[in-house]
């Protein structure tokens, strides 16, 4: 099978279950709290590996216990684990997140080792690029890294994938003709773009450069655009959403196996959603994830 080149995040998330948010300067008692892999890269990595997609992940840990934790994680879900270095300056990056009651969830992060990812990282392992097939990014290591890597990507004929997460703002607009895939969420996808409408929106990222635009919208599905039309695939319905921590990086796993499978968006979008729909009903982020023979595949029919 084609394999998966994956730069980005190496994180660990400390996250407190909560009745709703607290307020400015009071202090709420959480209903329960986990330490969970995370990150937007190695979520990514991890989801892929669990559907049996080879992934390679590139990234940075720092020097401290929590670098174990997150190796031996991304290890045991099936990542190699041959490209990620290990920082002598700063810590693992790590992110507080608040889930409600909703299953809603507000995070904060801090960067830590995931700074250091610079272009001599991306130049001392251009060697990867050599036997991959496609490149999945993200926005949390820094943006020339992401822009250099792009160009290593095309350079060596990859497919390239990103997710614009966090959203930010990219002055420059080289980045978006190296994309292949992009996939927004709604709020990112107005943020890029400073447009409610949402073809409108898909229209200013393509005469940018982008060739396809995924958008996903939460519990209403995720679609993209066929011929002037916004063509909507609706999510998998579950009983109960739990936490939607890492549910956006299990789709683009989903979606990303089903390319590889197919090479077609729509079945590759209905894809992506069934995956996502196991993720929501389980606490944390990759742990959440479902391995490739817990999915009825059958729902696709």
């Amino acid at each position: 099978m084609e394999k998966i080149l994956v730069l980005g995040s190496i994180n660990i998330d400390f996250v407190s279950f909560v009745s709703r948010y607290p307020r400015p300067g009071e202090t709420l008692v959480s209903n329960d709290f986990g330490i969970f892999q995370g990150g937007k890269g190695a979520n990514q990595a991890i989801a892929l590996a669990k559907l049996d997609v080879p992934t390679l992940m590139l990234g940075k840990v720092g020097k401290d216990i929590l670098s174990d934790f997150a190796l031996s994680s991304l290890q045991e879900s099936g990542v190699d684990t041959t490209g990620i270095s290990n920082s002598q300056k700063n810590s693992t990056g790590s992110a507080s997140i608040w889930v409600n009651a909703q299953g809603q969830n507000s995070i904060v992060i801090y960067p830590g080792a995931n700074g250091e990812v610079d272009e001599d990282f991306i130049i001392q392992h251009e060697k990867f690029f050599d036997d991959a097939s496609w490149f999945l990014t993200q926005f949390e290591v820094p943006l020339k890294s992401i822009l250099l890597a792009l160009k290593f990507a095309k350079k060596h004929g990859l497919k390239t994938v990103m997710d614009p997460a966090p959203v930010r703002e990219v002055g420059n607009n080289h980045i978006w003709e190296l994309v292949d895939y992009l996939l927004p969420n709604e709020i990112e996808l107005r943020e890029l773009t400073h447009t409610e409408n949402t073809l409108k929106a898909i229209h200013i990222l393509k005469s940018r450069g982008v060739k396809e635009v995924i958008v996903k919208l939460g519990k209403q599905g995720a679609g993209y655009e066929d011929k002037g039309t916004f063509n909507l695939f609706p999510a998998v319905p579950v009983e109960q959403v739990v936490d939607t921590t890492g549910a956006g990086d299990c789709f683009i796993a989903g979606f990303l196996h089903g390319m590889i499978q197919q090479r077609d968006i729509p079945r590759a979008i209905k894809i992506a959603n069934l995956t996502a729909s196991y993720s929501i009903q389980k606490k944390g982020a990759a742990i959440s994830f479902p391995n490739k023979s817990e999915i009825d595949w059958k729902k696709l029919e």
